[in-house]
């Protein structure tokens, strides 16, 4: 198959595309297929321009448009020509199936614009948030306009394929719920064996707390957060609660928020007098992030039951896993794919702040930490692997192939799009 995958945006600072949409067409290059990534690097404008080859999979990154600007109208004209350039591309590649990220922003109107043709190949929807007014827009500070825009693009989207890959139950129940029904993949994240090749848990795990200044006896527990998941008042509550129950545990802060929330957690832990036992190191790169997770005894990824958090997808399990941290969580949507509870990691009994202050400290005593750090790891590198999670999408694929009847070329490579 001659496959082209279309990203959202680029490689860093956000994850889709980098740590979901490679792997899978690594996984699909690996079966022979060839596959071409073009990607709008609106937010890494370094990566403007850039051309490699990953794996076996081609990647384009499109040429800056030469007008537009990084918010408002400007920031709007240049996402349509990042989109236009990129159907263009399509024209000259003639893919026999095209696979777009997200059904917004730029991809979304390449996935629109690939839509509207009479004969364009078999298209396919990957979604991996639930974007609109009752998801992720609910935690950005984008003007109503946006949002509204965005919402009306996601429920567009999602008419405008032939099958759809969903990296979570609440977004997989959603796509089978449309009145046109079309084949549902339910696709979480996986194990990227690349991503991982120079991490080592037990070197890192010295590096790691050397490096942060713990001692020999000290426990640490790392909180790993964007701050939009849990709330600040939950985070205060749990921070202060482990503190209470385990006086030699540190705490390790690691992630910011996008508004500044870390800020007022830090100044509600030294209301508390717990400001000497935290530590807090913003975002570090991924080069970096192998010494700093090894370096805790147990890792914090608590969310609320909320609409948002069900659709979403974290990769954050699968490092930490890699890691060699237990992982204390709630049992909230994708979550219970990768912890399973006294497995692979530490369910909390619900997403309140008073069950994850238990499950914590639970965490912390385990009696046989090595086996449950060896399991997980077993559990990613054997039933997660992005060779395994894709077959099914392989008969997907050719699925709609088969259904598809001959058809000219997708559109005349010279004219516009």
């Amino acid at each position: 198959m001659n496959l082209v995958y279309v990203a959202p945006f680029g490689l860093a600072p956000k994850n889709t595309t980098k740590r979901r949409l490679l792997p899978m067409a690594r996984a699909m290059a690996a079966r022979g297929h060839h596959v071409r990534v073009v990607v709008p690097p609106y937010d890494d404008h370094a990566s403007y321009g850039r051309v490699w080859t990953d794996a076996g999979v081609d990647v384009t990154c499109l040429a800056a448009p030469r007008l537009g600007g990084p918010a408002g109208p400007g920031a709007a004209f240049a996402q349509f020509s990042l989109a236009r350039q990129a159907l263009r591309r399509l024209a000259g590649w003639q893919p026999d199936l095209v696979h777009v990220f997200k059904p917004k922003a730029v991809s979304g109107l390449i996935q629109t614009g690939l839509w509207r043709r009479r004969h364009r190949p078999p298209l396919v929807l990957d979604t991996d948030d639930w974007e609109g007014r009752e998801g992720w827009s609910v935690y950005e500070d984008y003007p109503p306009w946006l949002v509204w825009m965005f919402d009306r693009q996601e429920r567009a989207g999602l008419r405008r394929c032939d099958a759809i890959t969903a990296a979570s139950r609440e977004l997989a129940d959603r796509a089978r719920a449309l009145p046109r029904p079309v084949p549902v993949l339910h696709l979480i994240n996986g194990y990227d064996p690349g991503a991982y090749a120079r991490w080592n848990s037990v070197s890192d795990r010295v590096a790691g707390r050397r490096a942060l200044g713990l001692k020999a006896d000290d426990r640490a527990a790392l909180v790993y957060t964007r701050f939009f998941e849990y709330p600040i008042e939950h985070w205060a509550r749990v921070i202060r609660g482990v503190a209470a129950r385990a006086p030699d545990v540190r705490f390790i802060v690691l992630g910011a928020g996008k508004f500044g929330q870390e800020k007022d957690l830090a100044a509600d832990l030294r209301v508390a007098g717990l400001a000497d036992r935290v530590n807090f190191l913003g975002w570090v790169v991924f080069d970096d992030l192998a010494a700093i997770l090894a370096a805790a005894d147990v890792a914090l990824l608590p969310m609320t039951d909320v609409r948002a958090n069900r659709a979403k997808c974290s990769v954050k399990y699968v490092d930490l896993m890699m890691a060699g941290v237990p992982v204390v969580a709630t049992p909230v949507g994708e979550t219970t794919a990768y912890v399973i509870d006294g497995a692979t990691g530490v369910l909390a009994a619900d997403d309140s702040p008073e069950a994850m202050v238990a499950a914590t400290v639970r965490g912390l005593d385990l009696s046989d930490r090595a086996a449950l750090v060896a399991q997980a790891r077993a559990h990613v590198m054997s039933v997660l692997t992005w060779e395994r999670l894709t077959e099914p999408l392989v008969e997907i694929y050719q699925t709609l192939l088969d259904r598809r009847a001959p058809t000219p070329p997708l559109f005349d490579a010279g004219s516009s799009a």
